[in-house]
C-alpha cells in the first residue's frame, strides 16, 4: 500500500476536509469547465489553495472521469528516487480512502515500453500524482489507476511512453481517462510566466509534441511535467484527437501568492475524435 506522504500539506489531511475542499473546488471550476468526450487531459499539482481550481477544471470536463474503469496518471519525479520511468503497482491511499491500482493495464503498458520499470521508489514521497487521487475519488470512487512517475522526460522517453498508451489502452478493451500532472512556469514575474506558457500552450494544444519540447530544451521553459505533457500528447494524435483545447491559466499569484515569482497552472483537454455515423 502507498499510504499518503503529502496530506495536511498540499491538501487536508482528514477525510471530510478534504472531501469539502474538492467539492468547493469543483464549485469554482463550474466558470471555466467545459464537459467534454475527451481522451484525457492536463491537470496541475500544487498545493489546492492555489491549484486546485485548475485541476478541477479539467476533471469537470473529461466527461468519461465519472465512467472510467481506469485512470492512467502520468507525472514528473521531483525527488530524484527510483528509475528513470517508474510504474506502481500498489494500490495507493488518500484521507478519502484506497484506489485500486490497475495492474493488468500497467503491465499491458510495460509490455510495448521495457524501459518502463516497476519500481516503488519514485512514488514513496513524489506529489505529482498523489494529489490528482481526491478528484478521482470524488469524481468516480470505483475507478483504478495506473501510476506512472518520469524521471526520463526527453522527447524519445515521452513519444515512446505515448505510442505504448495508444497500443495498451484499446487491447485491454477498458475505458481508460489519460491524465498528465504538470504546473508551468516556475518562479519568475507572472507576466513572463503568462508569455512562455501560452507559447507552450500554443504546441500543446496544436499536438506539436517535438516542437513543444525542442523550445523546453532550447529555451529553459521551466514545465516541470513536460514529459507527461508530451506523451499524452503524442498518445491523443495517435488517438487521432485534432486539437487541445485550453480551458483555464492561471498562476499562484492569482490566489494570494505574490505576482513577483509565480508557478503557472493551466487545464488542457484533448477531445475525442467524433465517431463516424
Amino acid at each position: 500500500m502507498r499510504v499518503s506522504a503529502v496530506a495536511g500539506q498540499f491538501y487536508p489531511g482528514d477525510k471530510e476536509g478534504l472531501r469539502d475542499a474538492v467539492s468547493d473546488l469543483f464549485l469554482k471550476a463550474k466558470e471555466y469547465a467545459k464537459e467534454t468526450d475527451a481522451l484525457g487531459g492536463i491537470c496541475a499539482h500544487a498545493g489546492y489553495q492555489y491549484s486546485g481550481v485548475a485541476a478541477a477544471t479539467t476533471y469537470a470536463s473529461i466527461k468519461g472521469i465519472k465512467s472510467a474503469d481506469t485512470i492512467v496518471i502520468m507525472g514528473p519525479n521531483h525527488t530524484g528516487a527510483g528509475s528513470l520511468l517508474s510504474l506502481s503497482l500498489q494500490d495507493w491511499e488518500t484521507p478519502l480512502g484506497v484506489v485500486k491500482n490497475d495492474a493488468e493495464l500497467g503491465k499491458g503498458i510495460q509490455a510495448h515500453l521495457k524501459i518502463l520499470d516497476f519500481d516503488e521508489r519514485a512514488h514513496v514521497s513524489e506529489h505529482s500524482i498523489e494529489v490528482q487521487l481526491p478528484f478521482i475519488q470524488f469524481l468516480n470512487p470505483k475507478a483504478k489507476i495506473v501510476p506512472i512517475c518520469m524521471m526520463g522526460q526527453e522527447l524519445e522517453i515521452a513519444q515512446g511512453l505515448g505510442r505504448a498508451l495508444h497500443k495498451a489502452i484499446p487491447e485491454s478493451g477498458k475505458k481508460v481517462v489519460v491524465i498528465a500532472s504538470s504546473d508551468f512556469s516556475h518562479y519568475i514575474p507572472a507576466r513572463a510566466a503568462d508569455e512562455r506558457d501560452h507559447a507552450a500552450l500554443s504546441f500543446i494544444t496544436g499536438m506539436d509534441a517535438v516542437e513543444f519540447e525542442n523550445r523546453v530544451v532550447s529555451r529553459g521553459w521551466s514545465i516541470c511535467g513536460h514529459g507527461p505533457i508530451a506523451a499524452l500528447v503524442e498518445y491523443a494524435k495517435l488517438m487521432k484527437c485534432r486539437g487541445g483545447e485550453l480551458l483555464y491559466y492561471t498562476n499562484s499569484g492569482a490566489y494570494g501568492g505574490g505576482t513577483d515569482s509565480v508557478v503557472g497552472y493551466a487545464s488542457v483537454i484533448f477531445p475525442a475524435p467524433e465517431k463516424k455515423k
